[in-house]
């Protein structure tokens, strides 16, 4: 059952992309690539099959129904060339109607050099981005999870702006208590449009796997075929030292494939500490060649 629904589940997706796929470097909303949350950037995006945290809004909205908490996420992450990302995640699971979700990624560059064609100085002028995704999803018995993301992306550079809607749409499936499954298409919507000029979205299908081998270690591994760019992997890991009672020290680790910006761009690190599966705090170094490096710092809450 579950062989024949991946199969038709993937040819609907390619067949998809397909219908729908831009150019290389082509799509608008760039940003909504950026992995703004320090865990699943450590674990280098191999997140398409987690089900225990927040993130999966972003990720794949079906592990959502699966959260037994509620859980906030705040994110600072200073990326590359001065570029400033914000990223807030709110999950509310209920008892008999689902979970619910809000996440908000924001984006932003200020002080760029404005000039004419004659290369005389403007001034300066900032360039931001905005993408507010409400999520629902709800598991369909103990195995089954589904969920979907819903957003409005927002543009704006000088005195121009641009907006788009989108759905993310995902499943997840819970082969055994150490094996998850996990299907989802993102940013299926409509052009980002700046006057008469648009682009479509990223539009981006992954396929992931998480790996539970012993108590306190968690692997993933996604396979992810954007609509603008190559097919590429990301493979991670986190494991989740306890040393001292009511204290958990998460290490994280991963690799995504395809990276082209020299030096050590495609891996990712990190290290969390969590009190009392209540209050944790997150932290991410993700190299990106010689564009610099980008440094995500985050708090999470779990009541």
């Amino acid at each position: 059952m579950f062989k024949k629904f991946l199969v038709v589940a993937m040819a609907v997706c390619m067949a998809t992309t397909l219908t729908f796929a831009a150019s290389k470097g082509t799509s608008g909303a760039q940003f909504l690539k950026i992995i703004a949350a320090p865990r699943p950037a450590a674990m280098g995006g191999a997140y398409a099959a987690m089900s225990d945290d927040v993130n999966s809004i972003v990720f794949n909205p079906s592990g959502l129904a699966f959260l037994k908490k509620k859980e906030a996420v705040l994110v600072q992450n200073s990326w590359i060339q001065d570029i400033s990302n914000q990223y807030l995640a709110f999950g509310m699971p209920t008892e008999n109607m689902g979970t619910f979700g809000l996440s908000v990624i924001m984006l932003s560059i200020t002080d760029i050099d404005h000039r004419d064609n004659l290369a005389n100085d403007l001034g300066s002028y900032d360039a931001r981005d905005m993408a507010v995704s409400l999520a629902y999803a709800r598991c369909l018995n103990e195995q089954w999870g589904v969920g979907l993301n819903a957003k409005i992306i927002q543009s704006k550079i000088e005195d121009e702006s641009a907006s788009a809607f989108a759905v993310d749409i995902g499943g997840l499936y819970k082969v055994s208590e150490r094996v998850d499954l996990g299907l989802v298409i993102q940013n299926l919507g409509t052009e980002v449009k700046f006057i008469s000029e648009g682009d479509p979205l990223p539009m981006t299908v992954r396929l992931g796997g998480g790996y539970t081998p012993i108590n306190d270690l968690l692997l993933g591994l996604d396979v992810v075929y954007p609509n603008d760019s190559d097919i590429y992997a990301s493979i991670g890991g986190e494991y989740n030292l306890k040393v001292i009672e009511k204290f958990e020290f998460p290490i994280r680790a991963g690799y995504r494939s395809g990276m082209e910006t020299g030096g050590l761009s495609g891996l990712n690190a990190g290290l969390g500490v969590l009190y009392n599966n209540f209050l944790g705090v997150d932290f991410t170094w993700t190299p990106v060649g010689d564009l610099g490096d980008s440094m995500k710092f985050g708090l999470r809450l779990k009541f």
